[in-house]
């Protein structure tokens, strides 16, 4: 059967580019939510971590349910449960309008379940997604698996670049051009999802390995290769690396660049570009060798981004040397399981996936931020140790192995968003005018914010550089796994392209492999 492929390849990316609006606008609104619902910072961290849970989660288990009913009925109904996504949004601020008038004690904690199970919604979604469209576009595109997945993920970061464009211009106070209501602006990833709803429901899709194999346990045989094992626990590290650094690069930087999204627009436009030409690359170094030379060159990226860099020019430059390397890592695994392993279709593409995801939202982002904290407070300790005591939290906390006094977040907040002229603040009425700063602490610390504030914002500084510059040494990791498998698969041969024929695999040596001699979907 012939299948429009390039109209189901479109819509494929339309999905990730919706995803990508979607996590980009939801993280700017911090700012709207404590203003409307008096949101406090843990519970928004809470709604941010829903996305990457039920993201990761559903990447595997939908997976599974692709291969039992088939592509075009999971998209659509990720299709639907995404506009119910966006429904909700809409309903927050009367909902919240009621309980307020009802029960004002409970109003705040009733409406953060509202955008707790929006946000939880849309990660299911994203799950589905990536659970359909993975293994579809391996399976439109036999002949040239790994170039299409990675143009197919340059959907993302498109996503992350409107959406992050988007929110610097009409989300929160700050905003460039206009303060929206927030509810337009996050349910903005609605017209993208209403655009490839009406490019699929037409169209025909091909069916599944499952669908068209009388033994549906075969597509778990993945599972029993430890090459692949190990391919799951390498994507595990490239979601710490990639989608972790991601989630705090704009934290991180927010002492060194005038408004520091543009970090995370600046990648994800090298990562779109970069996409479009991992094709080439792959037939002259074939995959394995393209993901050992992108860890080398992410580990270096990060370390380079973890130095004591002064001048903005340079900050960009070293972001450039990084997205060089992390461009290319997440769609090329992908396609690595599409060649090496056709006959577990979407489940093997599904575990890859739910591993990077699970290990983000679990691993990644809580640690990265921990080693951030403990490496500005024992910094602050060791350089300015009476500014440390005035800003510091008097109960220690233990995390991830680090013991530590954290600063305390509302004067942290107040020293690091004051802009310095000369080292001097600019005002201190960020500590006069926070609520959240004890008022009996308050003369001390505006008499001493002179100096405070530089201090706080040089130990900051130095907290994101280290753990910028610890990062590094998961994709070093990445590395030796990959160099292991380069020659593992050297020892069998080469690295060779699996293919199904009549349900059967047949190897094509990567050398000698030639696109045109495999049959391929007509595309119209």
């Amino acid at each position: 059967m012939d299948y429009a492929r390039g109209k189901l390849m479109l819509a494929s990316f339309l999905t990730l580019v919706a995803s990508g609006i979607g996590f980009a606008t939801r993280t700017a609104a911090g700012g709207p939510w404590e203003r409307e619902f008096n949101l406090g910072g843990s519970q928004f961290g809470a709604i941010l971590g829903a996305g990457f849970l039920g993201f990761g989660l559903m990447i595997f288990f939908g997976g599974i349910l692709v291969e039992k009913f088939g592509y075009k009925r999971l998209l659509m109904l990720a299709f639907g449960l995404h506009l119910i996504s966006a429904v909700m949004l809409f309903g927050a601020n009367p909902l919240f309008d009621g309980w307020r008038e009802s029960d004002p004690a409970t109003a705040s904690d009733k409406v953060f379940n509202v955008l707790f199970w929006s946000a939880f919604l849309f990660s299911i979604c994203q799950g589905l997604y990536e659970a359909v469209i993975n293994p579809l576009i391996a399976q439109l595109y036999p002949e040239n698996k790994t170039h299409y997945l990675n143009i197919l993920h340059a959907g993302w970061p498109a996503g992350m670049i409107i959406g992050g464009l988007f929110a610097a211009g009409f989300i929160g106070e700050n905003a460039w051009f206009v303060e929206l209501p927030w509810q337009w602006a996050l349910s903005s990833f609605a017209l993208v999802v209403i655009a490839y709803g009406v490019m699929v429901i037409p169209e025909k899709f091909p069916e599944t390995v499952g669908e068209s194999s009388s033994n549906f346990a075969a597509v778990f045989a993945c599972f029993a290769s430890i090459p692949f094992l190990v391919l799951i626990v390498l994507h595990a590290l490239i979601g710490y690396m990639e989608l972790g650094v991601d989630s705090w690069m704009t934290k991180l930087m927010e002492n060194l660049l005038p408004n520091s999204i543009l970090i995370l627009v600046y990648t994800s436009a090298l990562m779109f570009v970069l996409r479009f030409f991992a094709g080439p690359i792959v037939h002259k170094v074939n995959p394995i060798g393209l993901l050992l030379g992108s860890s080398i060159i992410a580990c270096l990226g990060l370390l380079w981004l973890g130095s004591p860099i002064q001048s903005v020019f340079m900050i960009f430059v070293a972001a450039t040397f990084y997205s060089f390397g992390k461009a290319f890592l997440w769609p090329t695994m992908l396609g690595v399981a599409g060649e090496r392993y056709p006959q577990s279709g979407s489940v093997a593409m599904g575990a890859l996936g739910a591993a990077g995801m699970l290990c983000v939202g679990q691993i990644a982002g809580p640690r990265i931020g921990t080693q951030q904290g403990f490496a500005m407070s024992e910094n602050l300790q060791q350089t300015a140790p009476e500014t440390f005591e005035r800003y510091a939290s008097p109960d220690p906390i233990s995390a991830w192995g680090y013991d530590y006094r954290p600063l305390d977040a509302a004067k942290l907040n107040a020293a690091n968003g004051t802009e310095l002229i000369d080292g001097k603040p600019e005002s201190t009425e960020a500590i006069s005018e926070a609520e959240l700063i004890p008022q009996a602490e308050k003369p001390a610390l505006v008499d001493n914010a002179g100096t405070d504030f530089k201090a706080v914002q040089d130990s900051y500084l130095y907290g994101g550089r280290r753990a910028l510059t610890l990062t590094s040494y998961v994709p070093a990791a990445m590395a030796v796994g990959f160099l292991g498998l380069l020659i593992y698969f050297r020892t069998q041969g080469g690295y060779k392209v699996i293919h199904l024929e009549n349900g059967r695999e047949k190897e094509v040596d990567e050398d000698d492999h030639d696109p045109d001699s495999i049959p391929a979907p007509t595309e119209y």
